[in-house]
């Protein structure tokens, strides 16, 4: 397939003999090479993504993270936090101290109250369902 009308075969592509071949390489080359870097950036952007680690003490979004309390854009809600934050002494209020003027939720403590308020709410609708009956 050489020397038919100067043209020459190069991985199925057709490259006349008197074009700058260099040249065309070059940009070949550099195009991969762009798109190479494109790729990478990519992925390190995705690995830089990491979720929060588990803290020990946390503010009430931190809390809404860690529960996964959120709204449909992805954002924390912690009304219902601040809620069970407030609740009387009698009424099994969520665990939380002060750091200042700062409310914080210790992690261990608010999983404990998580389980016992989930015990609560259950035996309270199985009473529920027997005043029912």
């Amino acid at each position: 397939m050489y020397g038919v009308n100067k043209l020459q075969y190069l991985g199925g592509a057709c490259i006349c003999r008197d074009s700058n071949l260099k040249q065309k390489l070059d940009q070949l080359f550099d195009r991969t090479t762009l798109d190479a870097i494109a790729l990478l950036v990519a992925e390190s952007e995705s690995e830089r993504i990491t979720p929060e680690p588990f803290l020990d003490w946390m503010t009430a979004s931190q809390l809404a993270r860690y529960w996964q309390l959120v709204n449909s854009n992805g954002e924390p809600t912690t009304a219902g936090i601040m809620k069970w934050a407030r609740r009387s002494a009698d009424e099994h209020p969520l665990p939380h101290a002060y750091m200042g003027d700062l409310l914080r939720f210790h992690r261990v403590d608010v999983d404990v109250w998580a389980r016992e308020e989930a015990d609560r709410r259950r035996i309270q609708n199985e009473h529920r369902r027997l005043r029912i009956a």
